[in-house]
């Protein structure tokens, strides 16, 4: 008898976890205003776990193609695959991006690195299918950049209560460049102030999907990483400017369509948080960063990827799912 009722009180919460599961997951695939509102008629602690719930399901799902909605648009013309970017720089058109932007050109990627706040303000790469196999050894610091003005010191970053985080990742450079270019993003001119929880969480967990998991899927992956500055010039000690969040635009090219995706992730994310949980519109970013984005594509083309929202972020298939569920509980390094 004992048994039976035990059996049947473990289907019973099976079959309730899996209905708060469907449901948080068709939640979290809302726009966003929508949820704002639902939330503000939820007491806080239910707000977050179903969002906590629905953004762990729906990662899952998400990354079989079970569910979400990507923005594309058709573009039969054949994008560029030997160039760092796939519709030009980011151009700024007002604050808070600074007036002076250096732009510098490295091997397999471009900053545009900003001497007032001593970081990059954005930074463009591509990844492709063709990583080798293995990695060079990571190097042990950082060096000043000596094209860049007042490009800071290793030891400036050292009991800052930040790490330094790159804008464009070693592993992407590392795997398809080498060395010499590995080296490169080893340099001042590459890092920001990043909060702990967002450089080895959602920040670093985009930048493994993008640089091995896509490529697979997707071919040439095209990315914009940047930092936005504070509004009140918060800086560290050494006079290095905080940003007060970040942001990754990806371009990908399948057939005849085009797809883009954006993400804004501030300083104070979880480092468990789940990566589509920060998915807004390039157009959004736009406002947000005083830069034009993708300004070389037809009007048409650049108006349809930069207005929507995605529901989710592109799917991996079922062995990127698992390299990916692989990586998320590794300690990071």
């Amino acid at each position: 008898m004992a048994r039976r009722l035990i059996s049947q009180s473990l289907r019973w919460v099976s079959v309730l976890f899996a209905l708060v599961a469907l449901a948080t997951n068709w939640y979290v695939h809302q726009p966003r205003y929508w949820q704002q509102v639902q939330a503000q008629h939820l007491p806080p602690p239910l707000a977050e776990w179903a969002a906590r719930i629905g953004n762990a399901s729906a990662d899952l799902s998400d990354a079989l193609g079970l569910t979400g909605r990507d923005v594309e648009t058709p573009y039969p013309a054949s994008l560029p695959t030997n160039t760092v970017t796939c519709a030009g720089l980011p151009k700024r058109v007002g604050g808070p991006a600074p007036d002076e932007i250096a732009v510098l050109r490295r091997t397999g990627f471009i900053i545009g690195y900003s001497p007032a706040l001593r970081h990059p303000l954005w930074a463009a790469y591509r990844t492709y299918a063709a990583a080798s196999a293995e990695l060079p050894p990571r190097p042990s610091g950082f060096k000043p950049d000596p094209q860049a003005k007042r490009s800071p010191q290793h030891k400036e970053y050292t009991k800052s209560g930040y790490d330094r985080g790159h804008l464009v990742p070693n592993l992407a450079i590392a795997s398809r460049f080498g060395k010499a270019a590995q080296l490169e993003t080893f340099l001042t001119s590459n890092i920001c102030p990043q909060r702990s929880g967002l450089n080895q969480g959602p920040w670093y967990e985009l930048e493994y999907r993008i640089s091995e998991i896509w490529p697979d899927n997707m071919g040439t992956v095209w990315v914009i990483a940047g930092a936005i500055p504070s509004p009140d010039d918060k800086r560290l000690r050494s006079g290095i400017g905080i940003p007060t969040a970040f942001y990754q635009i990806a371009v990908a090219q399948r057939g005849d369509c085009l797809r883009a995706f954006a993400v804004y992730m501030p300083q104070t994310i979880r480092r468990r948080a789940y990566a589509r949980s920060t998915l807004v519109s390039i157009d959004e970013l736009e406002r947000i960063t005083g830069l034009d984005f993708l300004t070389e594509l037809p009007d048409d083309v650049e108006t349809a990827l930069e207005a929507a929202t995605p529901t989710r972020l592109w799917p991996t298939g079922m062995i990127g799912l698992c390299r990916l569920l692989r990586e998320r509980f590794r300690s990071y390094d």
